[in-house]
């Protein structure tokens, strides 16, 4: 389908973009007289640091100071640190060197450091126990999507919001598309929904020579052959397909862990009523079997039946616990 009008956030999508986009909107903050832009900045700060910060009378940004992709000052006496990410993930011990850095020139509860996410990846837990706010994609939109009813008619600001509006709908269409038509970001939003679902789970890019796939893993476990070899053993997902995995404590070990975890999942599964075929090949990391029928229960035109859905991959979970 041909676009309304070409949006230039479709060409403009590095971090970089995002980077001047949310300077730019931040910067209004200090332009009362512009009211729209000026209340949803506001509201934008207000936001960042956890209602703590209403009202002020300047602010300063500045991008990239120290590596930092985006600082912003407030009356001179508190600061928003703000690492910015569209589909990349933090590396190297950076947060912690960022938040460092301004230790040394503000006192800590002056400091309001954010992970700015508008892609989507599997948790977010390191990023927390460091003391970072995440501040994702649909908190995002909460700010833009305020600014619209405040009237903003800006085509620079409406341009993100609906660029960022598509990444949300695509992701989010794994619950109006026919399982067969889901694509990359059906999966990720599948995968998404499923984790809050069972509690459990992180998912990713693997790659392949074909490509890759995204792949969904949890439910880990260990087994002993005997006093000195083991093996751990976990359920994997790679889109439609549902796998049985395994990883031997060596490398020489593999040929004789997968036999003893065969050997047990199998008549498990039989005793189970779960139809399950033999599969994969020896590795470090390798599938030992696949389930025979679908793990995904949609309805009668092909859409996904999440509470059926999990019931039957919490079924399965349970099969695997009496290993």
């Amino acid at each position: 389908m041909k676009e309304l009008k070409p949006n230039i956030f479709k060409w403009a999508t590095s971090e970089l973009s995002q980077d001047a986009f949310i300077c730019w909107l931040l910067s209004w903050a200090d332009h009362k007289e512009s009211n729209d832009l000026y209340e949803t900045s506001k509201f934008l700060i207000n936001k960042l640091t956890n209602g703590a910060i209403d009202k002020f009378e300047k602010i300063e940004i500045r991008k990239q100071s120290n590596n930092i992709d985006i600082i912003c000052i407030i009356d001179d006496t508190n600061v928003i640190l703000i690492e910015d990410k569209v589909h990349t993930k933090n590396h190297g011990g950076q947060l912690e060197r960022y938040y460092t850095i301004l230790q040394g020139k503000y006192p800590i509860e002056n400091i309001y450091p954010v992970y700015f996410k508008t892609g989507d990846q599997s948790n977010y837990k390191n990023i927390q126990k460091i003391g970072y706010k995440v501040f994702l994609r649909n908190d995002f939109l909460e700010v833009l999507n305020f600014g619209s009813q405040k009237g903003i008619q800006n085509e620079i600001f409406n341009d993100f919001k609906n660029h960022l509006q598509g990444i949300e709908n695509s992701v989010q269409s794994y619950l109006h598309l026919p399982v067969d038509k889901w694509h990359w970001d059906s999966w990720k939003g599948f995968y998404m929904a499923l984790q809050e679902e069972i509690g459990d789970g992180q998912w990713d890019y693997v790659p392949q020579m074909n490509g890759g796939f995204l792949g969904f893993w949890w439910h880990w476990g260990w087994n002993k052959v005997d006093d000195t070899i083991g093996y751990n053993y976990y359920l994997q997902l790679e889109h439609s397909k549902f796998c049985f995995k395994m990883s031997p404590d060596k490398r020489e070990n593999a040929e004789k862990t997968r036999t003893h975890f065969r050997d047990l999942l199998y008549p498990t599964a039989r005793n189970h009523q779960i139809k399950i075929h033999q599969n994969g090949r020896i590795g470090n990391s390798m599938t030992v079997a696949a389930l025979s029928e679908p793990y995904i229960k949609t309805n009668t035109a092909n859409f996904l039946d999440m509470t059926s859905t999990v019931e039957n991959i919490k079924k399965i979970q349970n099969m695997i616990d009496k290993i």
